[in-house]
């Protein structure tokens, strides 16, 4: 019996650090993406409102969905693009989540030229 009770006990302290360590790496990430958030600059897998609290409003939202025949039944796939003019910014989303995302920025060099500087993250 107490073999048993020793099992039970050690299995129940696994479990419980298994559950710490899953809480700790979750407080982690958010704090990761909260400090990703303040320095106005955004991730694949955000949310839409993670975005809006990074980059605010989008000055245009297209939203495209595209039937795709499969059995038994057809889907849909919808993608939203949001585009930000200034500066010059696409986000977009499957299923409320980033998937892609891009940035032109113009740069001015010391001798006054300006160059753009784009970045693609797919």
């Amino acid at each position: 019996m107490g073999d048993v009770l020793s099992r039970i006990l050690l299995a129940a302290f696994f479990c419980a650090v298994v559950v710490y360590g899953g809480m700790l790496l979750i407080d982690s990430a958010r704090k990761t993406v909260e400090h990703v958030i303040e320095e106005g600059r955004i991730l694949l897998n955000m949310t839409e409102e993670q975005v809006r609290q990074a980059w605010g409003e989008p000055d245009q939202i297209t939203t495209t969905r595209i039937l795709i025949p499969g059995e038994p039944r057809p889907t849909v796939k919808i993608t939203s693009v949001w585009t930000y003019h200034d500066p010059s910014r696409t986000v977009t989303f499957e299923k409320g989540r980033v998937v892609e995302f891009s940035a032109t920025e113009k740069i001015k060099s010391s001798d006054g030229l300006t160059f753009l500087n784009q970045s693609l993250r797919v």
